[in-house]
């Protein structure tokens, strides 16, 4: 499998990354098990705007967005600021989960370790929406692309069963390989090596053995939140709103 450059990465954080970062992770199909050598590299972060300027009369953006290119990789930059990103991971955004908790995180700090952990504590039931959702949506387009492609049957294993393994356990799991052997999708490796020696949208043949098994797919994320243990919301809501006041603080 092709690494994530996280070299560059850092570099191109350094130069262009939002001021008072928290934290970046590599995120997109590097993180997800199926890069391809023309894959662009998936950098999701979170930053810490100053408090001066968040309670002024004219409060920054929730959200710094960035599309380039940058030492010859295509580089697609997200970064929320703390406040936004944590309100969204209340609301049981997946997308700020993965980035807190990928395993290909780019800055290092103290204080995202202690984000990490305080994220971890948060999981909870209310996850479920996003991931039936990003599955659902997923499928959808699979159905109406006029050019069947590895990438987007991918991205529907992987968000269905990303879902089914934090219901069932309460760990953020992004590898779409190690989750279709866990789980028993036998066709995933198929896709995995049509994805990974080809190019990003390598168009795939015979889907219908891949749309099969998406009634599975749906059934196993159903049975997961309905026997999930974790609790209906977010027990340490409190605790990552004392880590923003923190930062507030820290950050004037």
């Amino acid at each position: 499998m092709i690494a994530p450059d996280l070299e560059t990465a850092r570099w191109f954080i350094e130069q262009h990354g939002a001021p008072s970062t928290l934290c970046v992770a590599v995120t997109g199909a590097h993180a997800y098990g199926f890069p391809s050598v023309d894959s662009d590299l998936d950098l999701k972060g979170i930053h810490i705007a100053p408090t001066a300027a968040i309670v002024s009369l004219k409060p920054p953006l929730d959200s710094i967005d960035a599309i380039t290119e940058f030492d010859g990789v295509e580089i697609d930059y997200t970064s929320h600021e703390l406040g936004f990103a944590l309100k969204l991971l209340l609301q049981g955004s997946g997308n700020i989960l993965e980035r807190i908790l990928s395993p290909f995180q780019v800055v290092r700090s103290d204080r995202r370790e202690w984000l990490q952990g305080l994220t971890r504590a948060a999981v909870c039931r209310k996850f479920y929406g996003h991931y039936r959702g990003f599955f659902a949506r997923m499928r959808n387009e699979c159905l109406s692309a006029p050019v069947k492609t590895a990438k987007d049957y991918l991205y529907a294993y992987r968000a269905a069963l990303t879902g089914v393994h934090l219901l069932h356990t309460g760990e953020c799991v992004l590898d779409v390989e190690a989750l279709a052997r866990d789980y028993g999708f036998s066709a995933v490796p198929d896709l995995l090596a049509v994805k990974r020696e080809g190019t990003e949208d390598e168009a795939v043949r015979d889907v219908g053995r891949y749309e099969e098994d998406w009634p599975r797919l749906e059934a196993r994320l159903e049975t997961a939140r309905r026997e999930s243990t974790l609790p209906d919301v977010s027990a340490n809501a409190d605790a990552l709103s004392e880590f923003v006041v923190e930062e507030r603080r820290r950050n004037f």
